[in-house]
């Protein structure tokens, strides 16, 4: 075994999961209806309306092997528009003090605070496994030492006497923990490990003396990484970035959270959006006033569809992905017209300019989907098998639609009852503007526009209000009929508009920064009250667990760029001399 687990293991990981069916043989239209088919970019993460794009390749090193491709440079004050919109914002409000942003400041955010998690039930259910056993130090000892079979990084934490404790069990590369090479001013991509950290540490100084001792295996793989077992033995107690119905991983919450795997959304005067409660907030503020009757009537969706180093983990991506060529094989170019193909590239920030955004699964949660979601439109997703800790809690047909092949019936929806349901805003960004121009130069995808009701005009809440230039109206468009079971084609009563909102307001309620730290402090309560040894700083011959305080996070940010240090000291000032309780616990606790 290598003591670098990004080097070793899961050669041949191909996933857990049966391979699912999401293109059908071709069959009549008005069984099928539209397809969402789409084509694949590399272009991940781009973005500006007004700017050309600028394309980074990625360093020809080992660490960056699995991001190998295109790294695209979002283009400043890309959202430089909504400056007068946000007035009650200032330059910088997005990057600095974040922490500031949901901490406990007035006597009803210390209520909340005091809540139990939303997803304490799902807690309990994840750490069942270890309900008669009980979480050993012989467990935890052995789950330390599945650094190959988890792949990726792994730390053990401890948490003594509220202080935090860490020992890297695989090694920091020279240079700082992947991706630093990319180069400064990056500090969105520092990885999973540092950002970790800071959620932990953040945890404990959120909740002091709330959170009992802890000794616990983290591991930041791709993808969960312990079988669950049929019978007998409990398995090894390993917390992780997901979950699913195969493994029995504990879900953590994800580090991007905190930061990002790549790059930041950009707030209106053109500056990173540092840590999820600002990213949130310019997207639905971006999307507060655009109409989905505005949004452009496609299905949207960007992602890798190969993954050189496990080939086989996309494999539900390119079956999704070819069924375009059977929709233009069968002659059904109106369902193509349905589809978000390969240009313009599109930025993650810009992805609600969509009425429909897809969420495709890679053998993996993929953390965007947030992000997908927060902005308003309706999201669309084949039956999720891999979560984070609240994906778990979302509802098909209430937050969002679980099919795949029921875009023209929801457009026609939006094109009958959704006039009634619905204004049009008459307001829309510069990138959907600009798309919809280019699409009504296309015949097949005017018509779409046309029937959809889309286009951008300022409309009413009249049926008979047009679509756009060359619209009809909407009496034209025919509603869509319900079912026996008195759903319609996408699984649900509900109509999408009333999906999106739905899905729109989970996310706003519980996926909040102080809904992740809460569901931290709750997992960290209940997975201590399962432990069933006394907790010391862990050591062996690979080194020794430290007890970390915001100084020594900071370093770790700043190697080997000191600039991603000053962005991430902007966005935590209380980083900056905060002891974790370090010089107590050190005075007591010494390694064994």
């Amino acid at each position: 075994m290598t003591k670098n687990g990004r080097q070793a293991g899961a050669k041949d990981r191909g996933g857990p999961a049966p391979r699912r069916r999401l293109c059908a043989p071709v069959v009549p239209a008005n069984i099928i209806g539209g397809a969402l088919v789409f084509l694949f970019t590399y272009k991940l993460f781009t973005t500006s309306p007004f700017e050309s794009i600028t394309v980074h390749e990625a360093p020809d090193d080992p660490v960056q092997r699995r991001y190998r491709g295109a790294f695209v440079e979002v283009s400043k004050r890309s959202h430089a528009y909504l400056q007068q919109a946000l007035w009650d914002r200032q330059p910088g409000s997005y990057t600095h003090n974040v922490s500031a942003r949901y901490e406990p400041a007035d006597e009803a955010a210390v209520r909340e605070l005091a809540q139990p998690s939303f997803y304490l039930d799902l807690i309990r259910r994840d750490l069942l496994p270890w309900k008669d056993s009980g979480i050993t130090h012989e467990l935890v000892e052995r789950s330390s030492m599945m650094f190959d079979d988890c792949d990726g990084d792994m730390l053990r934490f401890q948490v003594l006497n509220g202080s935090l404790w860490v020992h890297h069990i695989t090694e920091r590369l020279e240079g700082g923990w992947y991706p630093a090479p990319i180069g400064p001013g990056n500090a969105a991509a520092k990885g999973r490990v540092p950002y970790a950290v800071l959620a932990l540490m953040e945890t404990l100084r959120m909740f002091p003396g709330q959170i009992p001792d802890v000794d616990a295996i983290l591991h930041f793989a791709d993808f969960p990484c312990i079988p669950r077992p049929r019978a007998g033995a409990p398995p090894a107690p390993i917390l992780g970035l997901q979950g699913s119905a195969h493994h029995s991983d504990i879900p953590f919450s994800d580090y991007t959270y905190w930061g990002h795997e790549h790059q930041y959304l950009q707030d209106p005067w053109g500056k990173p959006a540092h840590g999820w409660g600002n990213q949130a907030e310019v997207l639905a503020r971006k999307y507060e006033n655009v109409s989905l009757l505005d949004r452009i009537p496609q299905a949207s969706w960007r992602g890798r569809t190969k993954d050189n180093r496990y080939p086989e983990r996309d494999h539900l991506r390119r079956v999704f992905v070819g069924c375009v060529d059977k929709l233009k094989e069968a002659g059904r170019g109106e369902d193509a017209a349905l589809l978000n193909v390969l240009s313009p590239p599109l930025a993650l920030q810009d992805s609600c300019d969509y009425r429909y955004s897809v969420y495709i699964e890679s053998q993996a949660y993929a953390s965007n989907l947030k992000q997908k979601m927060v902005c308003g439109s309706v999201l669309v997703a084949p039956r999720m098998e891999y979560w984070d800790f609240y994906t778990r809690a979302m509802r098909p047909g209430v937050e969002y639609v679980e099919m795949v092949n029921v875009t023209r019936d929801m457009n026609a929806a939006f094109g009958s009852l959704g006039r009634e349901a619905l204004a049009s805003s008459g307001q829309l960004t510069p990138t959907l503007a600009r798309e919809l121009k280019e699409m009504r130069r296309d015949p097949l995808l005017a018509a779409l526009l046309a029937r959809s009701g889309a286009g951008g005009s300022t409309g009413s809440k009249s049926r008979k209000s047009g679509g756009g230039k060359g619209g009809k109206s909407g009496e034209d468009v025919q509603p869509p009929a319900r079912g026996p079971d008195g759903n319609y084609s996408w699984g649900s009563g509900a109509m999408p508009w009333e999906i999106a909102a739905t899905g729109q307001q989970f996310i706003q309620r519980h996926v909040r920064m102080q809904d992740v730290l809460s569901y931290i402090r709750d997992l960290l309560r209940a997975y201590s009250a399962m432990q069933r040894h006394a907790i010391r700083p862990s050591a062996n011959l690979e080194g020794a667990a430290r007890c970390y305080t915001g100084d020594m996070l900071l370093q770790e940010f700043g190697t080997p760029h000191q600039v991603d240090r000053d962005i991430v000291a902007a966005a935590y000032p209380w980083l900056k001399g905060y002891d974790n309780g370090c010089r107590e616990a050190e005075a007591v606790y010494k390694p064994r």
